[in-house]
């Protein structure tokens, strides 16, 4: 999408940077109403009003591409795809937490990703061999995807929790819940999302631009994520299995750094599909468990606003993200190596965040074994 709006729409690479920067600020918002949503309403409900908003949206976009509507236009529906994603990541994540014990949890969030990554497999090469035909047909599909995922939604979901329409004592929904070891940890996806989020923006204009990957070759790049995480995501989830949760967080910060590391040294298109399975083991190894252990530390009857706070700081990354990478571009001036390595301190910094929350969950557990004895 960035290479469509800087090639086709002939928007200047810093201007590309504030449209997905606008998208995800749309994901910050809405991913807050989409738990509460999800935690009041009911899971199923927000899947549909995600499902269908996102569907109406791309097609509108579509229509908008064939007929030529005004550029500032089709950027404010693209910007406002957000709302549709922002329903449903936490609704999903919530309700795989409904239908797993504890033990299986992870398994659960690992099954939902490579199902999703089947799409991201797929989605990049059926692009790459549309694009010719027109970025309609792209926008078109995407509706057409987004239309199945509700009548999927609709005849296959059902609800297996109960939801409250209020806060006790309150007159309102409450939409942010919170706490410290919530905050510490989400502090750490943040900084490894600001990696992570060089994904859809920095990469592909570095690749095309800088190393001039032809643009109809670029989504082999991203059919590398789909694969490695369908493949490798059950042996990384089962050999990761014996350590905490958290040091499969701090290992999948370390393979971020690495991978997008040496994107600054890469030139081909072989490079870039190899970098890229580093960076994906990173994915497996941090994208199921963030979720796992925002849903064991959030308190029962609010894991759909636990993970719409993770998603909001998530989604706050992914703004930022795809500005960083472009301001390094910029002042960068395509110099590989100072853009990569800025953008590894960022991974660097969420291993210290990481690790911090390790020792916040070791002294709690310490303190709390010390009182159940006292007790005794």
């Amino acid at each position: 999408m960035a290479l469509f709006f800087q090639l086709d729409l002939h928007i200047p690479v810093y201007e590309v940077g504030i449209i997905f920067t606008l998208l995800s600020v749309g994901s910050i918002v809405f991913s807050l109403v989409g738990g509460a949503l999800a935690d009041s309403l009911g899971r199923k409900k927000t899947l549909l009003l995600g499902s269908g908003a996102g569907s109406a949206l791309y097609f509108a976009i579509a229509i908008g591409i064939l007929i030529r509507l005004p550029i500032p236009t089709i950027i404010a529906m693209f910007v406002l795809t957000s709302f549709g994603g922002a329903l449903v990541f936490p609704s999903a994540g919530a309700l795989i937490a409904d239908v797993t014990s504890i033990a299986d949890r992870s398994r659960g969030y690992v099954v939902y990703r490579i199902m999703a990554n089947l799409g991201w497999a797929i989605g990049p090469l059926t692009g790459s061999l549309i694009f010719n035909f027109g970025i309609f047909w792209i926008f078109l599909l995407v509706a057409v995807s987004s239309l199945i995922q509700g009548i999927v939604v609709l005849f296959f979901v059902r609800e297996r929790g109960t939801f409250r329409k209020r806060e006790k004592g309150s007159g309102r929904i409450q939409m942010i819940s919170f706490d410290r070891f919530l905050l510490v940890f989400s502090a750490g996806t943040f900084l490894v999302t600001l990696v992570s989020s060089q994904f859809s923006v920095t990469l592909p204009l570095y690749a095309g631009v800088r190393a001039a990957v032809p643009t109809d070759l670029i989504g082999y790049i991203y059919a590398v994520n789909g694969v490695v995480v369908v493949v490798g995501q059950y042996p990384i989830t089962n050999f990761m299995k014996r350590y905490p949760d958290i040091v499969s967080m701090i290992a999948g910060a370390l393979a971020y750094t690495v991978g997008y590391l040496l994107v600054g040294f890469s030139t081909t298109l072989p490079q870039f599909m190899g970098d890229m399975v580093i960076i994906t083991i990173g994915e497996n190894l941090t994208s199921p468990i963030m979720n796992t252990v925002v849903s064991r530390i959030a308190p029962e009857g609010k894991v759909a606003r636990y993970m719409g706070f993770l998603g909001m700081v998530n989604s706050t990354g992914r703004a930022l993200g795809p500005s960083v990478g472009a301001f390094f571009i910029a002042i960068y001036a395509y110099n590989g190596l100072r853009i990569w390595s800025s953008v590894g301190a960022f991974g660097l910094l969420s291993i210290v965040a990481f690790a911090a929350f390790a020792r916040m969950l070791s002294r709690s557990f310490t303190a709390g074994s010390a009182k159940v004895e006292g007790d005794q």
